[in-house]
């Protein structure tokens, strides 16, 4: 039978209705979308705790696989990466996206793929409101202060998601792969905060073969000591402070996309739903954040899990 995008939202659907808690807002590839059409949403399947939250654009690849598309050639080559987005596709998932009001997600990590989603979508007129922004530019690397510059003067209300734990996971192919220049202005998480509105980091899944750089724990002392996973430097200058690291996991985070209610913190009106640790995160020494394990999970008030 062909499968269609509402066949993952009937699945976390149905997980629900059997005990899964956790707020989960779907993204669907543009392209699957675009070759096999599908009905208009319906309020139903965009709202709630499970629910289609936009669409998934990818404009670029990979650092590690110079497939990133930068305006600087990768170290010792004249390699630029490339490209892997049309104007078309974007001008149809911008129509698509703001008739459906659903937000779209474009994956850019080099500075030439970040300019032209930038610039193709800044003058657009936003659809989500100000609260969340109507377009997100995820995993952004080499993200430059001018092209922040022209996104918080944008008509167009842009988000964006950084992963820091690439850098400190994949250190060789980024030491191999990106010039002295490129190097030192990748992942500015410093400038991001300071500049970015709504803006989040998470662990994402790097390719290694250990399990380390899936903790949110490790990404977060990543952001903060700014050493890779080998104790090399990863530009120390853009180091964060563990508070706004925190922050940039929960507060802030809670901005970046259309969750149902108020997340992030914990206070009045805000849904219940938090961790405890095992030690003071505020506390400890940044070199041990790596350390820390979660005692207990509480979602929407209720103690989900406690640790044996």
């Amino acid at each position: 039978a062909q499968v269609s995008p509402f066949d993952d939202l009937h699945v976390y659907r149905d997980s629900e209705k059997q005990g899964l808690r956790q707020q989960s807002a779907l993204y669907f590839t543009w392209t699957g979308i675009k070759d096999d059409p599908i009905p208009d949403l319906t309020d139903e399947q965009r709202n709630g705790r499970m629910k289609f939250a936009g669409l998934k654009l990818f404009a670029d690849g990979s650092v590690s696989g110079r497939t990133a598309w930068v305006n600087e050639p990768y170290r010792c080559s004249h390699e630029h990466g490339y490209s892997t987005i049309t104007e078309e596709d974007m001008q149809s998932a911008y129509e698509w996206a703001k008739r459906n009001k659903v937000q779209i997600a474009v994956h850019a990590m080099g500075d030439k793929t970040l300019q032209q989603v930038i610039d193709f979508y800044s003058d657009k007129e936003r659809w989500m409101g100000t609260g969340i922004p109507s377009v997100r530019l995820e995993h952004i690397t080499l993200l430059n202060e001018a092209q922040m510059r022209q996104m918080n003067e944008a008509r167009m209300t842009f988000g964006a998601s950084t992963q820091i734990i690439f850098f400190f996971a994949e250190y060789e192919s980024y030491v191999q792969n990106l010039t002295d220049t490129q190097f030192r202005h990748a992942y500015p998480v410093r400038s991001f905060y300071e500049n970015i509105k709504h803006l989040g980091i998470s662990s994402d899944a790097p390719a290694t073969t250990w399990a380390d750089p899936d903790n949110v724990f490790v990404s977060l002392k990543a952001a903060v000591m700014r050493k890779a996973y080998n104790g090399a430097d990863i530009v120390p200058e853009q180091a964060i402070t563990v508070p706004q690291a925190v922050r940039l996991y929960t507060a802030r985070a809670a901005t970046v996309a259309p969750y149902n209610g108020l997340l992030g913190q914990i206070a009045e009106g805000f849904e219940a739903s938090f961790i405890v640790l095992d030690r003071d995160i505020f506390a400890i020494d940044p070199n041990d954040i790596d350390k820390i394990a979660v005692e207990q999970t509480w979602i929407q008030g209720e103690k989900v899990y406690e640790r044996g």
